[in-house]
């Protein structure tokens, strides 16, 4: 009975959506799901994942729509994402993806934030200066963010779009002496040589020069200033006054942006 209760409360607290796919469901993993659930929460589902002997479980409170994975003998359960790292550079959320399939996601509302708290004059830009704007904030060790990163300079590259990088590290030392490095690149090599070192780890020939204790300052004033917005994960973006968090496919950027701007970006 503690361990049902322990279970349910993390996942409800816990996930955001959850995601679907059709199979034939072994007992032992419906006889689990029965045993962790009956009474307490919606089953929506339960699929087979693409990894042999994982099955996915879909469940919903109210408005909310959680997953578990549990393995083929009912044994075991995993609280979390799954990703397919088949290429590396641009990791996938299979749940995510799933969940988009089945129509189980919907988007959460945007958070409102005041931008006069945004310190934007003294916050580097990337792209044209006429282009929609949005405000990253990310740790550059993320996948997810990584990403995102990916997403915004493929549109930045063709003028849809221009961002201001901000950072909020969350996975220690290494992630913020990337951070201070990748900044340093942009300031003295310019933006090609900070993609390529952000994303894909690719180091300039050139040593770059720039004041290190001017950049270390505005990354400790990005993270002061995203915790006062409530941010606590990664990536998290704002547009025009709207507070997004987790990544979001170029499409449904283009979408969001496409809305602010009135038809601009199709």
């Amino acid at each position: 009975m503690e361990l049902r209760k322990s279970v349910c409360g993390a996942i409800l607290v816990s996930l955001l959506f959850g995601s679907v796919f059709a199979a034939n469901v072994p007992k032992s993993v419906r006889d689990r799901v029965n045993q962790l659930f009956k009474g307490q929460v919606k089953i929506l589902s339960v699929e087979k994942t693409p990894v042999e002997g994982l099955y996915v479980v879909f469940i919903k409170k109210g408005d909310r729509v959680g997953n578990i994975i549990v393995s083929k003998d009912g044994n075991y359960v995993v609280l979390g994402r799954l990703l397919d790292l088949s290429n590396p550079d641009r990791p996938k959320d299979v749940i995510f993806e799933m969940a988009k399939k089945k129509g189980y996601l919907k988007p959460p509302k945007p958070k409102k934030v005041d931008m006069s708290k945004l310190n934007l004059k003294d916050s580097p830009r990337i792209g044209k200066k006429d282009a929609p704007a949005i405000v990253l904030y990310f740790d550059p060790t993320c996948p997810f963010c990584k990403k995102e990163l990916a997403e915004l300079r493929e549109m930045e590259g063709k003028g849809e779009i221009a961002f201001y990088p901000k950072y909020f590290i969350v996975h220690g030392k290494k992630a913020r002496d990337i951070a201070e490095e990748a900044e340093c690149i942009r300031e003295s090599l310019g933006k090609d040589a900070y993609y390529d070192y952000i994303l894909h780890g690719k180091k300039p020939k050139k040593k770059p020069k720039c004041d290190r204790k001017a950049i270390s300052k505005r990354i400790d004033r990005d993270i002061k200033e995203a915790k006062s917005l409530g941010i606590t994960g990664t990536p998290t973006w704002i547009y025009k006054g709207d507070l997004y968090v987790g990544y979001r496919p170029k499409s449904e950027l283009k979408r969001i942006i496409d809305k602010g701007e009135k038809g601009k970006v199709k």
